[in-house]
């Protein structure tokens, strides 16, 4: 029992130890939480699911025409002289009471069309198809609002890893300047090297000062996303690659997942079903008609009249008015198809345009990773020379920038990898892998290795 509680405890530890010592984890979380406010706060996110809504509502006031309309009417009049109260009818039999000046009445009627045409329902599918279209707006809204938001977070990511590297470049011409300022004041070193590490320093502090604005420029562009007066929280490091992705030769099926060219093949049937509800407005109308009429007068007797019958309606001239819908139409039908082939071929160059910055961005990473070492034994070994008094302060000072250099390229190589990641995976329809991760799974993961 001891042993079991020692090796939860353990685990326990080590979890612990894990999340402290990866910050990557806890980055993913970040940028997740980023993404998930921006579903629940995104202002352009709110307003494509108002416009879906709208669309919804579209489908019902089109399918309302199927049950027809019905309405109730009152109407009190006053003449000035005797008019017909009750509808005369054969054999005519008048008499004073059918006649008076002051006459009011009510009913009802009711009208339903009969839609053997299918004119209503060709406007209930385009509107149908008209929502769905709406609805994979939202998804596409939603994709381009988190691009928008991974390119911010790792540009703040690069950002913060440059800020470091140029932290550890000034904090070793510190060291080296209390070095050279002993050095000076017992006359083994010319004062003109001291001044040339205290320029360097001033150079440095100055470029982290330049940082400075281009911070708030980014986190200000985040809070604009998430709806926010602005985003304070603190940005991890990165440091390790993204998983290596699988580049699929098959353009055309990764396009066909893409919520934008969706949307646009269903506003495309749309137009089909309006180009056809448009030619069937030539057709005659069939309708069901039912009223019911109770006319009084203040001397005469009222009487009760209804009708049921069925109307046949043709509209034989119009002024043009049906010809130029059908015009219309057709006409919408061929741009919006001219926008989908638009549509259709830059996504093509977008998916082609992400694949191949991956494969620069992991070339470059590579590349950059590979530099490093060789400029951190550069530094080395020119540091320790320096502190022997066997090289001046422009070549340790060469080395140094050098080397900040090197932890910069890598670090920003590492960031515009990440967003190359996000960006491909963002071209193919998907969110960017740190969306929803799971941080229990990844601890899961690192206890199992240890």
């Amino acid at each position: 029992m001891n042993i079991s509680s020692s090796k939860l405890t353990l685990s326990l530890v080590l979890i612990g130890l894990s999340l402290i010592s990866h910050p990557f984890m806890v980055g993913a979380q970040g940028l997740n939480n980023i993404l998930r406010n921006i579903e629940q706060q995104a202002p352009l996110l709110q307003s494509a699911r108002a416009n879906a809504d709208a669309s919804k509502a579209g489908i019902d006031i089109a399918k309302s025409q199927y049950w027809g309309d019905a309405q109730v009417f009152g109407q009190a009049n006053h003449y000035n002289n005797d008019r017909l109260v009750n509808p005369i009818s054969f054999p005519p039999t008048l008499t004073q009471s059918l006649f008076d000046n002051d006459i009011y009445g009510y009913g009802a009627s009711f009208n339903l069309p009969l839609d053997i045409d299918g004119r209503i329902a060709s406007k209930v599918q385009k509107n149908e198809l008209l929502n769905q279209a709406a609805v994979q707006n939202i998804q596409q809204t939603r994709l381009v609002l988190f691009a928008q938001a991974v390119s911010l977070y790792r540009g703040m990511q690069q950002l913060k890893g440059v800020k470091q590297a140029l932290n550890l470049q000034l904090d070793a011409l510190k060291e080296h300047y209390k070095t050279s300022k002993a050095a000076v004041n017992v006359g083994r070193m010319a004062k003109v090297e001291l001044l040339r590490i205290d320029a360097e320093m001033k150079s440095v502090e100055g470029k982290l000062a330049g940082l400075a604005g281009d911070e708030v420029r980014l986190r200000s562009g985040i809070a604009a996303l998430i709806d926010s007066p602005s985003y304070t929280e603190s940005i991890t490091s990165l440091y390790k690659p993204p998983h290596k992705t699988l580049l699929i030769s098959d353009i055309n099926k990764l396009i066909n997942t893409r919520p934008d060219i969706k949307a646009a093949r269903k506003l495309m049937q749309a137009s089909d079903k309006n180009l056809l509800g448009a030619k069937k407005e030539w057709l005659p109308k069939l309708s069901f008609r039912a009223d019911t009429l109770h006319n009084q007068g203040d001397t005469a007797i009222g009487q009760n009249n209804w009708n049921v019958g069925v109307q046949l309606k043709w509209e034989f001239w119009d002024g043009g008015r049906r010809s130029a819908n059908i015009d219309k139409a057709h006409a919408g039908k061929i741009a919006v198809a001219r926008q989908y082939q638009n549509l259709f071929n830059q996504a093509r160059a977008q998916i082609k345009t992400a694949q191949a910055h991956w494969k620069s961005a992991s070339q470059q990473y590579d590349a950059a990773a590979a530099g490093i070492k060789s400029a951190i034994k550069t530094e080395q070994i020119q540091s320790d020379r320096f502190n022997e008094g066997r090289l001046s302060a422009v070549d340790l000072i060469d080395a140094e920038a050098s080397l900040a250099r090197s932890r910069s390229e890598k670090i920003s190589a590492l960031a515009n990898w990440w967003l190359a990641d996000d960006q491909l995976l963002i071209a193919r329809g998907l969110p960017p892998s740190d969306y929803n991760q799971k941080t229990i799974q990844a601890s899961s993961t690192i206890l199992e290795n240890n």
